[in-house]
């Protein structure tokens, strides 16, 4: 084979799994720093009973937190790349039976049966999710949303840059 076709080869594999792993507009790969995330989930009242998500899950942090409080954690992710490490995480770990990672469009999936979606994106995906949940939500689901906020729903707490929310159903 031709040094060249093989070097070419290699640049194309390399730039879609860079293009997979730093996919989407609205949620772009930015790891969440963990030293406040398990406050927050337990606030929130993260805990065995409760189904959680985490919308736009990255490497899926988040989801295995909300899955060591005891809730049935499943984290939606966009990009294949992120959602096949973070699958590759949680066969590697024994205490996290309770997280699932599912590819697919945060935007187009239902979220009826949440107790606590939590939501770490840029500004213009935290305004297209904040009508849709405020709609599919049941009354007393929790939303937790860190750095971009809603504009229409108000917060009744505050810890740092997260916010959590109440929805009326």
């Amino acid at each position: 084979m031709d040094l060249t076709l093989i070097i070419a080869g290699g640049i194309l594999i390399g730039c879609i799994i860079g293009l997979s792993w730093f996919a989407g507009t609205d949620a772009p790969y930015v790891p969440t720093k963990m030293d406040k995330i398990r406050k927050v989930l337990k606030l929130a009242g993260v805990k065995k009973g409760k189904k959680f998500y985490e919308l736009g899950s990255g490497d899926g942090r988040v989801v295995f937190e909300g899955a060591k409080l005891g809730a049935d954690s499943i984290g939606i992710e966009q990009s294949w790349l992120r959602v096949l490490y973070s699958r590759y995480k949680l066969a590697s770990q024994t205490r996290s039976g309770n997280a699932k990672f599912i590819h697919d469009n945060i935007f187009a999936k239902s979220y009826s049966d949440a107790d606590i979606v939590y939501i770490y994106l840029l500004h213009k995906g935290v305004k297209k999710l904040e009508e849709k949940l405020q709609k599919e939500l049941k009354k007393g689901s929790m939303v937790i949303t860190q750095t971009y906020h809603f504009t229409v729903w108000k917060p009744f707490k505050k810890l740092d840059n997260f916010w959590l929310y109440r929805s009326m159903g």
